[in-house]
């Protein structure tokens, strides 16, 4: 008769098995923690990088093209279309004094990501006073100049 107690054979495989399933859940573990900042968050940093510069630059141009036609008295109004949203997420821009203290400048940022961007109004403010502030997801954007 065989002796069961002299046979381990099923058991060291049995282990082997378990150990290495451990080992695989590790690693596969602290790949998934790096997955995030590797894969979705660097890249949509950079996305939102660029795409807040184009939204930046896009209402500067407006509001300076504006400025050039604004007549000494009276007023223009003029509707801007901006995307909804940048790298998937809806953003703010405001216009607020620049660090010289004497210009303005459009930021653009978003809570989600926590990135501002600047982008001046080179001398606007200068001769006219500008102020406000917009969401990506309003439904209606305005430049209005009224003297």
């Amino acid at each position: 008769m065989r002796d069961i107690h002299a046979n381990d054979s099923g058991v060291t495989a049995m282990l082997e098995y378990i150990i290495t399933f451990v080992f695989a859940f590790i690693i596969f573990t602290i790949l998934l923690s790096m997955f995030d900042g590797m894969f979705i968050k660097g890249p949509e940093r950079t996305v939102s990088i660029v795409q807040f510069a184009d939204v930046g630059n896009d209402v500067t141009a407006k509001i300076l093209d504006t400025y050039l036609i604004a007549p000494a008295t009276g007023n223009v109004s003029t509707v801007f279309d901006m995307p909804p949203t940048a790298a998937g997420r809806e953003y703010l821009l405001d216009i607020r004094s620049s660090a010289n203290g004497w210009d303005k400048e459009v930021v653009v940022h978003s809570t989600y990501t926590g990135i501002n961007l600047s982008v001046t109004l080179n001398g606007v403010n200068s001769t006219i006073p500008i102020d406000g502030s917009t969401s990506s997801m309003s439904p209606v954007h305005r430049v209005r100049y009224d003297s």
